[in-house]
């Protein structure tokens, strides 16, 4: 008989029972318990070397990084081969290079007609991977790993898996990023659009891992070592290595890109959602529409504060407001800055229209400028529209 072990708890051999017990019939469920009990050794060795795995290749370079689930097939004849796990974000970056250490405010660069869909919308959205500028974008840090078969590296699929994977892509918020004119030329329409500056309401949602994507192939030094580290112990271990070791790293390579984009020093709110190639996304907050090559692609939603649709009733997996963060994170708009290529009379007239939407929706975000010298005023005088 083949058991199939699905492991949250690798050092609980109680655990370890109850799957066993799970998998036979209840007929026969004394007699397979016993049977259960005397190979839970050699099943618990199997673990063992998963737990190995994570110290000796990942840990060395992510000391805090933990499996959220491995997967093996085993028997009482023969010791499992392989596994295939998924990494926790949970303190994934903490204590490394990746590691976001700021007070929590970012910086997103839109055009006029970008914010004008976000406050009317209600949300953000997080593009996938398909969809971002840098068509290079997970290849880049993968790459390091295609020259051992070992690795199953497969440059196809890896584009495949790029609609299971979106990001917010953002700044980190202080006085020279709002005045970064490359991110003002390149992302706000030549200066004619807007500086948007928000806090997440949760700052580390559990589904979600938030980052400072790396730059350059000096920067990949981490994913050469882990895969130095992964050469060796398949070697010392008879070949025991996981089976899905591309996806397993998904969520670092997705913090990589080359050094040109290095001006951009970007902080990544990252989402991966599992699903085979041919099915749709069923999050409720994914959808589908069309970006501005006139492609069809997925884009996940992050609601705007007071804008949240699962705040409105309980929600159906928890009464909790933070367990409803941690799947659908909340953005919290604070200052929207108008770009320095607007004219005098144009920003009077946006202010007043921004004022508009902020009533309407009853947000509570403040209104200010940029000129040509990098002055940013608050636009004077504030919201007092009249009911």
């Amino acid at each position: 008989m083949i058991f199939i072990i699905l492991d949250y708890a690798p050092h609980d051999l109680e655990l370890l029972n109850l799957i066993f017990i799970i998998k036979v019939s209840h007929s026969k469920i004394k007699l397979k318990y016993k049977i259960c009990m005397s190979f839970n050794e050699k099943t618990l060795y199997d673990f063992e070397n998963v737990t190995k795995f994570r110290k000796e290749v990942i840990n060395p370079i992510f000391p805090n990084a933990d499996f959220k689930s491995s997967f093996m097939v085993s028997s009482p004849d023969e010791p499992a081969t392989s596994f295939k796990g998924e990494l926790s974000t949970n303190n994934l970056f903490k204590e490394t290079d990746y590691e976001y250490k700021g007070d929590g405010r970012f910086l997103h660069y839109t055009s006029l007609f970008g914010i004008k869909a976000i406050l009317e919308t209600g949300f953000l959205r997080m593009s996938e991977f398909g969809n971002l500028i840098d068509k290079k974008e997970l290849q880049y840090g993968a790459r390091v790993f295609e020259d051992n078969s070992i690795f199953q590296f497969d440059k196809d699929e890896l584009e495949k898996l790029k609609n299971n994977l979106f990001c917010l892509s953002a700044c980190e918020s202080n006085e020279f990023t709002k005045r970064d004119g490359f991110m003002w030329e390149v992302y706000a329409d030549k200066g004619k659009g807007v500086l948007l500056e928000f806090e997440l309401t949760k700052k580390n949602p559990k589904k979600f891992l938030l980052g400072k994507v790396q730059y350059g192939d000096n920067s990949l030094q981490p994913l050469k070592i882990i895969k130095a580290h992964a050469e060796q112990f398949v070697k010392d271990n008879e070949g025991f290595f996981p089976n899905n070791f591309l996806q397993l790293f998904m969520e670092i390579q997705s913090f990589h890109k080359a050094e040109r984009y290095k001006v951009e020093q970007e902080v990544r709110l990252f989402l991966k959602v599992e699903k085979e190639a041919h099915e749709n996304h069923t999050l409720e907050s994914i959808y589908k529409d069309i970006n501005s090559n006139q492609e069809v692609k997925y884009f996940n939603q992050l609601y705007l504060k007071g804008r949240h649709p699962y705040l409105n009733f309980k929600y159906p997996f928890s009464d909790e407001e933070d367990e409803v963060f941690n799947e659908f994170p909340q953005i919290e708009i604070k200052n929207i800055i108008l770009g320095y290529n607007i004219s005098v009379e144009n920003k009077v007239d946006l202010a007043y229209f921004l004022c508009n939407l902020k009533k309407e929706h009853k947000y509570d975000f403040k209104i200010s400028q940029i000129c040509d010298e990098g002055i940013i005023k608050e636009m004077y005088p504030p919201c007092n529209l009249p009911d």
